[in-house]
């Protein structure tokens, strides 16, 4: 198994390294350091491109020494000043003047060049997840705010790529996207076998691993929802109050009106149901609050739920689950070490005689 380099254990790389990264002279061990470094916190980012600032600034001196367009200037103006003809000595001086200000011109672009190259090298790659049974808020470099639901991730490119936000997403969120004409917010899900298209707009997005239905509700704006398939690629325009579900094994989509809040409800802590199948109500349950559920009877399956909790524990549920459905409970806490992995309570349902 590779061991993980704790950034607590890394060495922080001096001057001279930071100098040797700019000038591309490091060794692949030097190279892995200040990578590494630069990992561990947004200001080494910028204390890197000072450095580098300082260098190509001091090469483009040096350079300009070299050349010495001044010397060779005052040459010339030199044997111009033991003629009498003025005028063709101002034209002189003119197209001189001129050379000066085009290679001081090209040498600074060149710089300019080299700078953007070293500021753009290896665009990292962050994940955010919400721990389970918790949900997590977070804003995006553009200002977007997003809301994980518990045990989702959100992984996304620093910096953004040039033309496009494109974002990646397992689990459930909910986005309130900052609006730019130029530059589209995309969110992938499922290996990008769908896509939400947005420039500007507030929707639910839901696309758990394992799952093989996936879920975008519309709040504010508009949503275009791209589909990728074996036959190929299809899209749609979702409105407000418009809920899309798209069905993996059948490649189907089906769009419905529905009220927002049923959807969107769990960022307050609310689990909102009406007429809901019981297997799609166990598996928000589940997501919400970190759990399995093992149905004994299967005549459970076939019922239908209605109930607004908010802020409520899960046994609470469960006893309404009781009374109202004739179900009985049982929850096998888990025993076992999770330190290593996230292990899940298991609740077993039955229908009672």
């Amino acid at each position: 198994m590779e061991e993980k380099i704790k950034y607590d254990e890394l060495t922080e790389p001096g001057g001279t390294i930071l100098l040797k990264y700019v000038r591309e002279e490091v060794s692949a061990e030097e190279r892995r350091l200040v990578e590494d470094w630069l990992k561990e916190n947004n200001e080494h980012e910028t204390e890197l491109l000072r450095i580098a600032r300082i260098y190509f600034a001091q090469r483009t001196q040096k350079r300009l020494a070299d050349r010495d367009p001044l010397k060779a200037f005052n040459q010339i103006q030199s044997k111009l000043k033991k003629r009498s003809f003025n005028l063709y000595f101002r034209r002189i001086v003119a197209v001189a003047a001129c050379f000066i200000g085009a290679f001081l011109l090209s040498v600074t672009l060149l710089d300019m060049k080299n700078f953007k190259a070293l500021h753009l090298i290896k665009p990292q790659t962050v994940t955010v997840q919400a721990n389970a049974g918790m949900r997590t808020n977070l804003e995006l470099p553009d200002g977007t705010v997003v809301c994980l639901n518990s045990g989702s991730s959100i992984t996304y490119p620093l910096p953004y790529d040039k033309d496009q936000r494109k974002v990646s997403l397992v689990g459930e969120a909910y986005f309130k996207v900052t609006h730019n004409p130029e530059s589209p917010f995309i969110v992938g899900v499922i290996d990008d076998k769908m896509s939400v298209k947005v420039l500007g707009t507030e929707f639910n997005l839901q696309a758990y691993a394992g799952e093989n239905k996936i879920r975008a509700t519309l709040v504010n704006g508009r949503i275009d929802i791209e589909i990728k398939t074996a036959k190929g690629q299809f899209s749609r325009a979702l409105f407000p109050s418009e809920r899309a579900s798209y069905d993996l094994l059948s490649d189907t989509l089906n769009v419905e009106t529905v009220n927002t809040m049923y959807d969107t409800g769990w960022m307050e802590g609310k689990l909102m149901f009406k007429d809901s199948p019981l297997p799609e109500v166990l598996k928000r349950l589940s997501y919400f609050y970190n759990v399995d559920f093992e149905v004994k009877d299967a005549i459970i399956k076939s019922y239908c739920f209605t109930g607004t909790f908010v802020n409520r524990q899960l046994p609470q549920i469960l006893d309404y689950l009781k009374i109202s459905s004739n179900i009985d409970y049982k929850i096998n806490h888990v025993l076992t070490d999770d330190s290593e992995k996230i292990t899940k309570t298991k609740v077993i349902l039955w229908n009672k005689k």
